[in-house]
């Protein structure tokens, strides 16, 4: 829809607007939000001039052929600007050689007085100060004459004979009618309002602009000369210094039709109870001044008329002078001393709020109440919230008014009968946060308009009470939640019709329909709704909206409404919801909810709404519910305005036939559906976690499926296999609508095509792990070929080249059975899985044909899982399979039978052995001897250190020693300085595992000896000497002459018992003399850092034996026992 249409839209919208607020019944009054702000607020003279011209047309109000108002034929009719050319004459009476007169740009000049008349508005001015004769003539030789204003100035003093009302001055010159006379004198100041010749003027205002006492005596004259229309009389004075008004007797004569008299900044003085006599319509009486009694109160024609009375006066007001004014409503004073038998309203000035007393049906305010009046709302408010009342308790009848009753937080269980004392007169309750449980007609005032039930216990309404609601004005009932039951049609449509009308809170509403204007360009739909009354909302009838745009743009206004709809709960902008008790929340939009009286079944009947979203659920429904959406343009349930839809899982039977849903996600599935109808949508597949949770509850749960452009790809072969099971008619017509094949798919398989994209297509018929003996009958593609899928079943034979439909087989999928031979493959086989059968062996004619087919196209083959046989007489298929390994998937784990080798690792050699073979292998171990050997004689030492730490081959690795009697294993040589060093050689050496005998100074060197003849012996008993050559050693007079006693002691040995142990700190051997320094050039030594030191030095100790090592080891365990 065009947003130009908004401007054909708008006439429309007034003229309901114009409806809405011209009614007799009407429920609010509001402007047009076309017109300007100001546009009811004109300047007053403009209205003054809008009152002339409609008081100038013609009384008839006849219209010409074209529909134009015909004006008199008087000329001032069109409102007086001129002033009669002949003037002068009449003032001079002929000839004004002698006078003073003249008439110039509509200023008429005289030697008494000038008059200007400009726009209809008349000033004259006196301008001899000396009054002569009243030669004031008709400024218009025409009747019926009408101006504006006339203003009167000029006049010197208060008591001149020219201070004289409009009726005097009109008829003398010859005006019919004004609107408003002004005439002004040094101390007061008179106007008249509506003025008419004959009739006077139904408005008089006088303003003392000083304290002259000839004042008062002017208004008393000025008072009676006016006529008897007169209806308000105002006497006012804002003078620094308080003015004197004495008001004289018989003042008001005449005048009956007075309604309004106000004295105002005045010392009023004379006022008696004579003075309102005959003043049978006087209503209002405002005195704000000094008064000397209220004597005059006791008038009896006061008493039976007046409505309002301010006393502004400084003294406290005796409200007992009120007692038997029966129509009295408001009464405003500064103080007052309390009368308890009075019914109207008592207020103060500037203040709106009035005090109560009594009600007209003698009733006070009821106890624990507050009571109060109004002025601005005129409202007659009986506050009694929060007073733990049980029971409504009789109540006042306010004189003035519109009674309001609020009895909010109470504990109300029920309203009282209606016949309950001034409970008829009720206009507004307010009975929310109460106890209530239920309504009814007799417990309803007769004349309320408002009614508000919020927050109470209420479920259900009559038929009388929502007849009763209906005519209400305001209905407020947020925080009840609702019961309604099927056959409560009554019920159904007011509720229906409640949600037709749109209520947005005020301040929300301006959001929604900022964001409106940003996802729709709809903001013209604000100049669719009305601030309500209260400014609490504004509402919109969706209907009329939906129907101003016609039936054309009908489809589109629909969905416009629903993004609106979504807007106000997107900004929780809903004025006044009706809470539905199964839902705890508000019926969704567009649907109905009731309760199904027999089965309890709760429905929401969402049905043919044109509805694109899922309805909004957010909370858990305890209840068995029927969801109705069928017919709709709902295409997914995961919608973001759809995001707390926590109901949806409590639906019980979900109705969504005839919609576009393209999706079913698993994690929006009702946990406890029993129906669930698919039917009609734009589903293609479901997913796996679907199928698996409808097919858990297949005894529970009914399906309907039909309708639906469902896929026969094999992505969704999990889904066809439900879709089978469930509607066999729906599956048979999906895989007619691809037309591939004319057969049925057999009853015990599914089928479906590979890839609808593919070329060929692929008509796979799975059928596995259904427990088969034997292929079934297979469809015949018309186009494309077929794929068997026959694993996991106990298919012994294999299937018959004569079966129908086999030879358009070109894919095998036959693992997991107990085949054991191949008969015959179709020609335009090109996949072949036969693993995890009992196959053995492949006959040369399969071999054959295989290999032609993997020659000239891409055959692959699965052979694994099965006890091939690996002999000679087999050597051909194992050939077979290592040539055809890159065609073999998982080819390694092709395996044989009986040794669970993989073929492609076994050799011919290995199941055909010769006589080759033996003399391979012996010359491959004389090969390794002669290897072994070499290796040995190069790495002698290493070996047999290796076998001596280890213990292996001792009687190989050991040395036989040959001075075994002696009694230390090793003398350690090492400074004084270096004497830290000697802990780990004692640790490793006499406490490891071989047990050495160390022989060292600080130990074992008796005191007071020679210390060459202990290093002698020392050498002497020891089988080895370890010297420690560290920096400190070769600085050390007795370390190098124990190294020379020990070269010396050790050069005749046959074996190679000094050991040097060369630390790091020694760079070169400078400090040795030539015989020593020639020894460590010439001979090996130990280096300290070599990370293989302790195995070495070890080795280098003494050997014993393997017999000896038992033998001491034997003795050392009998020892221990």
């Amino acid at each position: 829809m065009e947003h130009s249409k908004l401007w054909d839209l708008r006439p429309k919208v007034r003229e309901r607007r114009f409806k809405w607020t011209s009614g007799g019944n009407n429920k609010s009054q509001c402007n047009n939000k076309d017109d300007p702000p100001n546009s009811h607020q004109k300047s007053k003279s403009n209205n003054d001039a809008r009152n002339l011209n409609s008081r100038v047309r013609t009384r008839t109000g006849n219209a010409d052929g074209m529909g134009r108002i015909k004006l008199s034929k008087i000329s001032c009719i069109k409102g007086l600007d001129r002033i009669r050319a002949d003037y002068c004459e009449l003032y001079c009476e002929g000839s004004c050689d002698n006078r003073t007169c003249n008439i110039q740009n509509r200023i008429l000049t005289t030697e008494d007085y000038q008059m200007k008349l400009f726009f209809s508005i008349l000033q004259f001015t006196w301008t001899n100060r000396f009054f002569g004769r009243w030669n004031i003539y008709k400024i218009s030789n025409e009747t019926e004459c009408e101006i504006l204003k006339l203003v009167v100035t000029g006049i010197p003093n208060a008591d001149d004979i020219r201070v004289r009302s409009s009726s005097h001055y009109l008829r003398l010159l010859g005006i019919n009618e004004t609107i408003k006379f002004e005439i002004n004198v040094p101390s007061i100041k008179i106007t008249e309002d509506g003025i008419k010749y004959k009739l006077g003027a139904e408005e008089l205002n006088f303003k003392y602009l000083n304290d002259n006492p000839v004042n008062s005596l002017v208004i008393n004259n000025y008072i009676r000369e006016s006529m008897n229309n007169t209806k308000k009389i105002h006497i006012i004075a804002s003078t620094s210094v308080k003015p004197t008004f004495t008001i004289e007797k018989n003042i008001f004569e005449g005048k009956k039709d007075l309604q309004i008299l106000l004295f105002s900044g005045l010392n009023v003085v004379g006022l008696t109870e004579e003075t309102f006599d005959g003043l049978t319509s006087l209503d209002q009486l405002y005195i704000d001044g000094d008064l000397q009694d209220l004597k005059f109160l006791r008038s009896s024609a006061l008493r039976s008329s007046l409505k309002y009375c301010t006393l502004k006066v400084h003294s406290a007001v005796d409200l007992k002078n009120f007692d038997h004014f029966p129509k009295l409503e408001i009464i405003v004073v500064f103080q007052y001393i309390a009368f308890n038998n009075l019914a109207a309203f008592v207020c103060f000035p500037t203040q709106n709020e009035c005090n109560f007393t009594l009600g007209i049906n003698g009733i006070p305010c009821p106890s624990k109440c507050h009571c109060q009046y109004s002025q601005l709302e005129m409202i007659f408010t009986i506050d009694c919230s929060q007073q733990d009342h049980s029971i409504i308790p009789a109540l006042p009848v306010p004189i003035k008014g519109k009674t309001v009753l609020i009895l909010q937080q109470n504990q109300l269980s029920q309203l009282p009968d209606n016949s309950l004392e001034g409970y008829n007169n009720l206009k507004y309750l307010d009975v929310s946060q109460n106890q209530l449980t239920s309504l009814s007609t007799n417990r309803l005032p007769k004349a309320l308009d408002y009614l508000d039930i919020s927050f109470n216990q209420i479920t259900t309404l009559s038929q009388g009470v929502v007849t009763y609601v209906r005519n209400l004005k305001y209905f407020k009932q947020f925080g009840n939640k609702w019961i309604i039951y099927n056959d409560e049609t009554y019920l159904i449509d007011f509720f229906w019709d409640n949600a037709k009308w749109i209520r947005i809170k005020d301040s929300e509403f301006g959001l929604v329909m900022n964001i409106m204007n940003i996802t729709s360009k709809a903001a013209y739909l604000s100049y669719f709704f009305s601030l309500d009354d209260t400014h609490f909302y504004w509402e919109a009838n969706e209907d009329y909206i939906i129907n101003t745009f016609g039936e054309s743009e009908k489809y589109f206004t629909l969905k416009l409404m629903e993004e609106l709809n979504n807007a106000i709960w997107l900004f929780a902008g809903e004025y006044d919801e009706y809470i539905i008790h199964h839902l705890n929340e508000p019926c969704p939009y567009r649907c109905t909810c009731c309760v199904e009286r027999r089965t309890d079944q709760f429905i929401i009947n969402c049905a043919n709404a044109t509805l694109d979203y899922f309805p909004r659920l957010p909370n858990l429904i305890p209840y068995n519910t029927t969801l109705y959406l069928d017919g709709n343009d709902i295409h997914k349930l995961t919608s973001p305005q759809n995001l707390s839809n926590a109901g949806l899982a409590s639906i019980q039977k979900l109705h969504m036939s005839g919609n576009m849903l393209a999706e079913l996600p698993h994690h929006l599935m009702p946990e406890n559906i029993t129906y669930l109808d698919l039917s009609n949508n734009s589903l293609h597949t479901l997913d796996y976690e679907v199928v698996k949770f409808l097919r858990y509850r297949k005894e529970i749960t009914e399906v309907k499926l039909s309708g639906n452009p469902w896929d026969f790809d094999c992505k969704s072969k999990t889904f066809l296999s439900f879709l089978r099971e469930r509607d066999p008619v729906e599956y048979e017509i999906v895989m007619r609508r691809v037309n591939i094949t004319q057969d049925r798919c057999p009853e015990e398989c599914i089928c479906c095509i590979d890839n609808p994209k593919s070329k060929p297509l692929s008509l796979i018929v799975d059928c596995s792990n259904k427990g088969l003996g034997q292929v079934p009958a297979l469809p015949r593609p018309t186009i494309g070929q077929t794929t068997l899928i026959f694993e996991r079943n106990s298919l012994r034979e294999w299937p018959s080249g004569s079966l129908p439909g086999y030879s358009s087989v070109a894919r095998f999928y036959l693992g997991h059975n107990l085949l054991s031979n191949i008969d015959r493959l179709p020609d335009n086989v090109n996949y072949l899985d036969i693993s995890y059968n009992n196959f053995s062996v492949l006959s040369v004619r399969v071999r054959d044909f295989l290999q032609k087919r993997m020659n000239s196209s891409q055959l692959k083959m699965v052979l694994s899982g099965n006890p091939w046989t690996c002999n000679c007489e087999e050597k051909d298929f194992l050939e077979f399979v290592k040539e055809q390994a890159k065609n073999i998937g998982n080819a390694s784990a092709v395996q044989c039978g009986e040794t669970g080798k993989s073929l492609l690792e076994v050799e011919e050699i290995d199941i055909c052995p010769s006589v080759l073979i033996y003399y391979t292998s012996f010359a491959i171990s004389l090969l390794i001897i002669a290897v072994s050997i070499n290796i040995f004689i190069c790495f002698r030492q290493p070996i047999l250190i290796w076998f001596y730490e280890h213990e292996i081959c001792l009687s190989l690795a050991a040395r036989r020693e040959l001075d075994q009697d002696k009694k230390f294993d090793a003398f350690l040589s090492f400074t004084h300085k270096d004497e830290d060093l000697v802990e780990e050689f004692v640790d490793r050496l006499e406490k490891g595992r071989h047990k050495f005998r160390l022989c060292f100074y600080l130990r074992d060197w008796l005191v007071g000896e020679s210390i060459p003849d202990c290093i002698n012996q020392s050498v002497k008993d020891s089988k080895r000497i370890i010297i420690l050559m560290t920096k400190n050693f070769l600085k050390s007079t007795w370390g190098r002459l124990e190294f020379r006693l020990a070269l010396h002691a050790t050069s005749k040995d046959r074996c190679k018992r000094l050991i040097v142990v060369l630390y790091p700190d020694v760079e070169n051997f400078d400090d040795l003399d030539s015989e020593l320094r020639a020894y460590m050039v010439l001979n090996t030594y130990l280096d300290r850092n070599h990370p293989n030191f302790w195995n070495k030095l070890i080795y280098s100790m003494p050997h014993i034996m393997l017999k000896e090592q038992l033998l001491r080891s034997s003795s050392n365990l009998e020892t221990t026992l």
